[in-house]
């Protein structure tokens, strides 16, 4: 019996080689997973050509208290990119999650202004984005501002800014970094048609009012109940944007597959020869789409939301169970799935 194969071995086939020139294939980490003697490093530089850091340049985690900026991990992530080659994501700059309550507030704890809290999140944007002006490639703008229903979500940013906070977010971005592509990012894109058409029309609108947006970010969590035609249907939606900016890119940024239905959390996973096969097959197919639109010039990245499956968010989602979502598995090994996306590269 053969030993298995390793993502971070020397001589193990290469997502990052397999896809180059139409795809770029990255993963979501973080900075501990940058010590160059580690396999996990060794793995991300085998496999990958385009990096997210998962939690680290987060609101939260930048700019703890107003004006007080910490920026030693995302400078070791930026480091690590420019030295390998590696093209990087920063992620991300508004979200209604893990941003600091401060943001929102008046020193006496009452809500803070519109005017307030727009020139904050002005100031975190010019600042962090400025830093890294040219070292980072594209920025997750703003995150999960819809509901999947196709309102807007009701955050403290759209309670006190309205929808105006977005178009501001990606002007000040701009402002900093002319350059940078400039992306908006949510969930469930591709599974629910409200959210998708709303989606289509909030971009149009921004576009139409000269607002820079360079890309959608279909997040892609995914999982047995994911319709794949649905997926492809509302994914063609979103890349028409570009009759209204021709420049405009889809990526898929936050892909898994998951093992189990989010709506049971009670279901326990019994890894089946037929769950397996549906596991590839939904994989090869899901690449096969991507590498149709890759071909077309609509879609030119697709980023894992983990490095394997060990390390997964969807181990603690919705319930603590362990989950195989990823195309590389526990101990840094390539699954048969991991096999059959190399092969949709080669036709």
């Amino acid at each position: 019996m053969q030993n298995p194969a390793y993502a971070c071995d020397p001589g193990a086939p290469s997502l990052k080689e397999a896809f180059a020139g139409r795809l770029k294939i990255g993963a979501a980490i973080n900075s501990w997973n940058l010590d160059p003697a580690t396999p996990a490093c060794s793995a991300i530089l085998r496999q990958f050509n385009i990096l997210t850091l998962e939690n680290e340049s987060k609101p939260i985690m930048v700019q703890p208290e107003e004006g007080r900026f910490v920026f030693d991990k995302v400078d070791r992530f930026v480091d690590f990119g420019e030295k390998n080659g590696i093209t990087l994501r920063g992620h991300t700059l508004v979200w209604h999650g893990q941003c600091p309550r401060w943001f929102f507030c008046e020193e006496d704890g009452s809500p803070a202004s519109k005017e307030k809290l727009l020139e904050r999140m002005r100031t975190h944007i010019r600042t962090l984005v400025g830093r890294y002006k040219g070292r980072v490639d594209r920025w997750d703008v703003v995150n999960e501002v819809l509901t999947d229903e196709g309102g807007m979500r009701n955050s403290l940013w759209y309670q006190i800014a309205g929808e105006d906070f977005i178009a501001e977010a990606f002007r000040a971005a701009h402002e900093a970094d002319p350059a940078a592509r400039l992306v908006i990012n949510d969930y469930n894109l591709e599974s629910h048609d409200a959210k998708a058409d709303a989606m289509f029309a909030l971009v149009k609108r921004l576009l139409e009012a000269g607002v820079p947006v360079g890309g959608v970010g279909m997040q892609m969590h995914l999982g047995p109940a994911t319709d794949l035609e649905k997926l492809k249907a509302n994914a063609e939606k979103l890349a028409s944007l570009r009759q209204f900016s021709p420049d405009l890119k889809l990526e898929a940024t936050e892909l898994d597959v998951s093992a189990f239905r989010f709506e049971d959390p009670s279901e326990t996973l019994e890894w089946t020869d037929e769950r397996e096969a549906a596991f590839r097959a939904f994989y090869t197919e899901l690449f096969r789409f991507y590498l149709k639109l890759a071909d077309e010039g609509k879609l030119d990245a697709v980023i894992f939301w983990g490095l394997h499956d060990g390390v997964s968010w969807l181990n603690g989602f919705p319930r603590r169970r362990r989950n195989v979502p990823l195309l590389i598995g526990r101990d840094l090994v390539l699954k048969p799935a991991f096999y059959d996306v190399i092969g949709t590269a080669k036709g």
